[in-house]
């Protein structure tokens, strides 16, 4: 399954004026919602997502959207912890990432999933840990 982070689905879902990065994120995304491969988000990035909206109309229409595309993964106790120790690792190796990245990071990891993202957070936790991102190139 591919997973997706809050970066990538901002771009395309949320943004108003795309600019060339985000018109060529769209066009992959809607490559990729065509194919055969299973799509998910974490629990994390729904509430990320969700957040922010200036209307309860417009909350209500994403989540439905949202819920009825995409698998929806909760992240467990275990990938809490894992989250805890994936952020102690990078610090401890003199880089601060995001909380939250690590806790995405680490549903990835323990479902064997790919994350698709945009965010130089999770380039980072690659570094110590073995999260796999997925490349826009990998749809056929």
């Amino acid at each position: 399954m591919i997973l997706l982070d809050t970066s990538v689905l901002s771009r395309v879902l949320r943004r108003r004026r795309p600019g060339p990065r985000e018109r060529q994120l769209q066009a992959f995304f809607e490559t990729l919602m065509s194919s055969d491969r299973p799509i998910g988000v974490p629990g994390i990035v729904l509430q990320e997502i969700l957040s922010g909206l200036h209307s309860e109309k417009q909350f209500r229409e994403l989540r439905a959207k949202l819920l009825g595309a995409f698998t929806i993964l909760p992240a467990s106790v275990d990938d809490h912890l894992e989250a805890a120790r994936l952020k102690n690792v990078c610090v401890s190796k003199g880089t601060n990432v995001s909380g939250i990245d690590c806790l995405i990071a680490a549903t990835a990891i323990a479902g064997g999933h790919e994350l698709f993202a945009v965010d130089a957070d999770f380039e980072a936790i690659c570094r110590y840990s073995p999260l796999k991102l997925f490349e826009e190139h990998e749809v056929a």
